[in-house]
Formats: C-alpha cells, structure tokens, sequence
C-alpha cells in the first residue's frame, strides 16, 4: 500500500486549483527529468491562468523545481530570464 500525501494549503494559496499543472506534480519536482522539465514549462507558458501567483508562490516558499514555466532553485529563478524579464533593445533611428 503506497502513503498517501497530505497537503494543508494556504487560504491564500486558492488559486492553485486553477493552474494547468494540477496533478502533474512529478514533472514539477526538482528530480524531473529533463524531457518532463521542459514538457512542464509548455504546460505553464501555453495553458496556466495564475503564472503571476504561481511565480510569487514559488518565491515565497523558496520552491525548488519548475513553477510559473520557471527553473527555481530555493525560490530563486535559475537558467535564462523568462519572456517577461528580457531586456529589450531600443533602436535609434
């Protein structure tokens, strides 16, 4: 018989009924692989209604693992800035 996972949530973590990743847990966890690391991030970038939370929930916590179609690693995001974060060019005409 496998143990069963108990999750006391934070009132104020509701929204994490509305993320696309909800019960794809393994593909989230710092030991993913990369094939599923990467699959994870396309579920947050193309299908995830609460990437703000998600990204501020990670934070908060200091989550290791994929959030918010993010690396973190204790809270801090690792590897390449996000769509959000690059800098952007200006072109001087």
């Amino acid at each position: 018989m496998r143990p069963t996972l108990t999750v006391i949530a934070d009132p104020a973590d509701r929204w994490m009924t509305k993320a696309a990743c909800v019960g794809q847990a393994p593909a989230y966890d710092e030991s993913a692989s990369q094939w599923e690391q990467r699959r994870a991030q396309a579920v947050c970038l193309t299908s995830c209604p609460v990437l703000e939370e998600c990204r501020e929930w990670a934070r908060r916590t200091k989550f290791t693992g994929t959030a918010a179609g993010e690396k973190f690693l204790y809270g801090r995001r690792r590897g390449r800035p996000g769509p959000s974060e690059r800098r952007r060019t200006q072109v001087v005409a």
